[in-house]
């Protein structure tokens, strides 16, 4: 009688270079977990950052892909003080065991520590080493914001840029100006192979205007608690000297 195993216990259709089935279910479960595993990490940083957020940065997890993640970053003071810039998170497919997810800027970021040609941040000199549950994307997103507040030359991808920071500081001022007002005009474009990335809209002055008078010009009806600033605090359905609920009866 012929046996369906030779001698090693594995199949003719093995020998013949095919996996077995059980080999083929064992991968797709630790695909799948692995996957599942990635994801809950991913979601865990995220919402870290969302209760720790860093100060004028944002950002979003693209829902094509949790490995791909869209940014905007506000700078609030310094030489690049007013800029708006783009800019995506590349996380490693083997992550949080692979290297340091790397940062593109999307438009001609003009600064020592980013190639102007990719926008690729250099992350280097801080995270020469990335390490589990030591490194986390947070401590990545602060590393970005710092340089715009710091200007540090070494390591630099964009030599130019160091050299006139170092020896020319009123010729990189006008460059970054430049850089500044390109940069602005590329936040208000929409990444077209994910409609998920951060949008910004056009400043409108005559909306905000509307919507200013509407916050601190409001009409009053007679019925509000003005406070010391001399808005209304709104309304309230608790009867002076009470705290019944609803006890106030609507007068109108």
């Amino acid at each position: 009688e012929m046996s369906l195993l030779d001698s090693e216990g594995k199949s003719d259709a093995y020998l013949a270079g095919r996996k077995s089935p059980l080999a083929l279910i064992k991968e797709e479960v630790t695909t799948t977990y692995g996957n599942f595993f990635q994801e809950s990490i991913l979601l865990a940083e995220y919402a870290q950052i969302l209760k720790n957020p860093v100060e004028g940065v944002y950002v979003l997890p693209s829902p094509i892909s949790p490995l791909m993640w869209y940014g905007l970053l506000f700078v609030r003071s310094g030489l690049y003080s007013g800029a708006i810039f783009k800019f995506t998170i590349s996380i490693p497919i083997n992550y949080p065991n692979g290297g340091c997810p790397r940062i593109d800027f999307q438009a001609d970021v003009y600064h020592p520590l980013i190639n102007l040609e990719t926008g690729e941040l250099e992350t280097k000199s801080r995270f020469q080493r990335w390490r589990r549950d030591v490194n986390y994307i947070h401590e990545l997103l602060s590393y970005a914001n710092s340089i715009f507040l710091t200007i540090n030359t070494r390591n630099s991808l964009n030599r130019e840029a160091a050299n006139l920071y170092e020896e020319n500081k009123e010729v990189f001022r006008r460059k970054v100006k430049e850089s500044i007002e390109i940069c602005e005009q590329a936040s208000l474009q929409v990444d077209p192979n994910d409609p998920h990335s951060l949008p910004i809209s056009e400043w409108h002055k005559e909306v905000m205007r509307a919507a200013r008078k509407h916050i601190f010009e409001p009409e009053f009806t007679g019925d509000e608690v003005m406070t010391s600033s001399g808005l209304p605090h709104g309304l309230s359905w608790v009867k002076k000297d009470t705290f019944k609920s609803f006890s106030k009866q609507d007068t109108s």
